[in-house]
């Protein structure tokens, strides 16, 4: 018994690494509450006549995704050149989620701006 418990506190994941997991999921998080809230406040600002929360949505959901890339570039750069290649697998899988997570935080921005070009553009009860 003392065996396994000595194998799993070695095996387990620091914080750091598990910190990773939020710029990976930020991006589709936000893009999809950005979808969701803009359907949901459409019949809203509509019938008020107040379009204000239609452009403070994809705003603050492009702000959490850049904030997410701005951490994962960081974590990015701060992991050793080589270490996809050569590297131990901790570092090597670190790097790769830092650098996967930057890229899924960039595309997303790209989208959420994307969806955001038809409320500057139409009305939004046209």
């Amino acid at each position: 018994m003392p065996n396994r418990s000595n194998e799993l506190k070695e095996n387990r994941p620091e914080r750091r690494d598990v910190l990773l997991w939020i710029p990976v999921l930020a991006g589709p998080i936000a893009w999809a509450l950005t979808e969701q809230l803009s359907y949901m406040l459409t019949p809203t600002a509509c019938w008020t006549g107040n379009h204000l929360m239609l452009y403070l949505v994809p705003l603050a959901t492009l702000l959490i995704v850049l904030a997410c890339a701005w951490f994962a570039h960081g974590r990015w750069k701060r992991e050793p050149e080589g270490s996809t290649e050569r590297g131990a697998p901790r570092e090597s899988r670190s790097r790769f989620m830092a650098m996967a997570g930057f890229w899924l935080c960039v595309s997303f921005a790209v989208v959420i701006l994307a969806e955001a070009v038809p409320n500057l553009v139409l009305q939004v009860c046209d």
